[in-house]
């Protein structure tokens, strides 16, 4: 036994009852019968004892049952885990959990040992398993799913009834939307594509680019406030100056000397101060007029540069393909005196040259003048279009004094003293710099440590290289499906067909007549389906244990017969098959089933199955238990009383 396999599961009852199912490892084990012996709760015993957060085991195994254990090993060491059973409602919270060697269960359910709670019982579990143990604390309190947990190991392990021919539902519990999630985040690590340091590398730059992305945004939004807040204290202290409580801003003043005007003005006594002379709102106007006037003149000095530029560019693609045409001529011998065409020596050649050689130094000093003026024109542009940006600001800024002196002067005439009117301009201004000062005095956030901090974990997580391990494993997976499929019975398109498999996860069907590219809702018939869930099964289970993965060597699958008989009823016999077709059928995939085990070591398969076939002898060797109406041997014996 070179991987964990269950070796018993045990129920307890009340009065010291207990009910032990006993497997081998490192081969098939099979549990016949009939509907309704709790058979297929097995899958949910093992689930439960694994930590999940629900119990799924059915009403009459609550009603009759008062706890479970399960009896891992490996080679001779061995791991009990057990829970109480709820009779109704979620899982319970205590869970028991032992490892050692040649460990046995116990004989009643109150001496189970190893008392924990569930998530520290899960913990344990991993470890045994094998799933790192490697916690990140910066990530508990963000989300819980921080790295691969024992309860990503149950699509590996558990083709249940709802899985097994569907055609909708590829792995176990794919169907609820937050196990998907889970499945696909986790199963990179799972098939040896990257660790669990790397996925909290991942969990972690994901979680760092959002906060850089968001302190970025609200960098840009400072900046922009920032802007704003220069024009409204312009604006207030144009109003405070207005009636004498301040002097007027000038231009150039930073936003620090604007706030201690500002602060300046809440700290004057409105009564004592007198109306400076003079006209401000007058100076504003002047000033704003002067910036119109000049931005006008900026404005057409730029569409008269980019003109510039744009016929510029063209001259330069006509002059370039000049100079290529001409180049063509400047192997030929221009400076000996001969005729550049039959090489004869004459006037006319002579001129011929001189004039050819004349025309290649004009382009070459055309050439020449287009790249030295080029660079000269951008970076005209570019301190032309800093000056058009600086003009519009400070244009908005005196813009916005001058609306502030009209309102004031407006509210002045409604106000009915002087000191009313101070009054109004200081309670703008506190408010005003209530409202901004934390803002603008705020400690900038090192922005710098957090993307060094980013680079760091892209380096280490290298998705490039996880992308390449993790396509080599779809690759691998694939190829044994398809071989696989080969072994199991089936009909078109999946009969001599391809599987392609993404660990998104997801299966394509090459169908080998049109090459057609089939999804696996397209593909029909129960037959196929349960011969791809089969391949796939196997296929990653053999992919599993070549890369050594934390995964129990276990599956457990839920009637391979359901495309041959007829839901419930007692065991059924090949014979009760209506078809010979359907009988050979069940024969391959017990075979199958058999060959596959005997092939990949340490795998241990759970078949729980209505067919007994008394004829096939690794078949009847195999089985554990037949719970028939015959034998009255069901999960829970007969027997059992209620609970109270």
């Amino acid at each position: 036994m070179t991987r964990w396999n269950v070796l018993e599961i045990a129920l307890y009852g009340v009065g010291d009852r207990r009910r032990i199912i006993t497997f081998m490892p490192d081969t098939v084990n099979i549990i016949t019968g009939a509907s309704g012996t709790g058979k297929s709760a097995i899958i949910d015993a093992i689930d439960y004892c694994l930590g999940s957060s629900s119990c799924g085991l059915p009403f009459y195994v609550r009603e009759h049952a008062t706890a479970v254990a399960v009896l891992w090993g490996l080679g001779d060491q061995h791991m009990i885990v057990g829970r109480r059973i709820p009779r109704a409602g979620k899982g319970t919270e205590q869970m028991f959990v032992r490892s050692g060697r040649k460990l046995t269960l116990p004989a009643t359910g109150d001496r189970l040992e190893g008392a924990t709670n569930r998530d520290t019982a899960r913990t344990m579990i991993e470890r045994a398993f094998g799933i790192g143990d490697i916690e990140n604390p910066a990530l508990k309190d963000v989300s819980k799913k921080g790295r691969a947990t024992v309860r990503d190991i149950t699509p590996y392990v558990f083709l249940s009834a709802d899985v097994i021919i569907s055609r909708s539902n590829l792995l176990h519990d794919m169907n609820r939307v937050e196990k998907a999630r889970d499945i696909k985040a986790t199963m990179p690590f799972f098939l040896g594509a990257t660790d669990q340091e790397s996925i909290l590398a991942e969990r972690r730059l994901r979680q760092l680019q959002v906060g850089l992305d968001r302190l970025e945004r609200d960098a840009k939004l400072k900046e922009r406030s920032k802007g704003k807040t220069a024009e409204r204290s312009m604006a207030l202290l144009s109003q405070a100056a207005d009636i004498g409580l301040a002097e007027a801003p000038t231009p150039d003043a930073t936003d620090q000397a604007l706030f201690s005007q500002l602060y300046a003005v809440t700290q004057t006594d409105a009564l004592a101060v007198t109306i400076r002379e003079g006209d401000d709102l007058a100076v504003l106007e002047v000033e704003r007029r002067g910036l119109v006037r000049e931005l006008q003149a900026m404005r057409e000095r730029r569409r008269s540069l980019v003109l510039a530029m744009r016929e510029m560019s063209g001259y330069e693609s006509a002059v370039s393909g000049q100079a290529h045409k001409l180049g063509l001529v400047k192997h030929l011998k221009l400076s000996d005196g001969r005729c550049p065409v039959c090489e004869s020596t004459n006037e006319a050649g002579r001129a011929a040259a001189d004039q050819i050689r004349t025309s290649l130094e004009v382009v070459d000093h055309e050439v020449l003048a287009v790249d030295r003026l080029r660079p000269e024109l951008a970076d005209e542009q570019i301190r032309l279009d800093a000056s058009l940006a600086e003009q519009t600001r400070r244009l908005r800024e005196v813009e916005a004094q001058i609306t502030a002196v009209i309102r004031q002067r407006d509210a002045s005439g409604a106000a009915a003293t002087l000191a009313h009117q101070r009054a109004l301009v200081l309670g703008r201004v506190h408010q005003f710099l209530e409202m901004t000062t934390q803002d603008v005095e705020s400690v900038p956030t090192n922005i710098a440590s957090l993307q060094a901090e980013i680079a760091a974990l892209r380096d280490r997580v290298d998705p490039e290289a996880k992308q390449e391990r993790l396509r080599d494993a779809e690759i691998v997976i694939g190829n044994y499906a398809t071989e696989m499929l080969s072994e199991l019975p089936s009909e078109m398109p999946v009969f001599r067909s391809r599987l392609l498999f993404q660990a998104t996860p997801k299966v394509t069907i090459i169908e080998p007549i049109r090459r057609a590219a089939l999804a696996l809702s397209e593909i029909g018939s129960d037959q196929n389906y349960l011969a791809i869930h089969l391949a796939l099964a196997f296929s990653l289970q053999k992919h599993l244990a070549d890369v050594d993965a934390p995964v129990p060597g276990l599956i457990v699958v839920d009637q391979i017969s359901r495309p041959y008989y007829p839901e419930g009823g007692d065991e059924k016999s090949l014979g009760e098959m209506a078809k010979d077709t359907d009988r050979s059928a069940m024969r391959r995939i017990v075979r199958f089933l058999f060959d596959e085990t005997n092939r990949q070591a340490g795998l241990q398969v759970i078949l729980i199955e209505h067919a007994f076939i008394n004829d096939d002898e690794d078949y009847v060797k195999a089985v554990r238990g037949r719970w028939t109406l015959q034998t009255n041997e069901k999960l829970i014996p007969p027997g059992w009383p209620s609970r109270t």
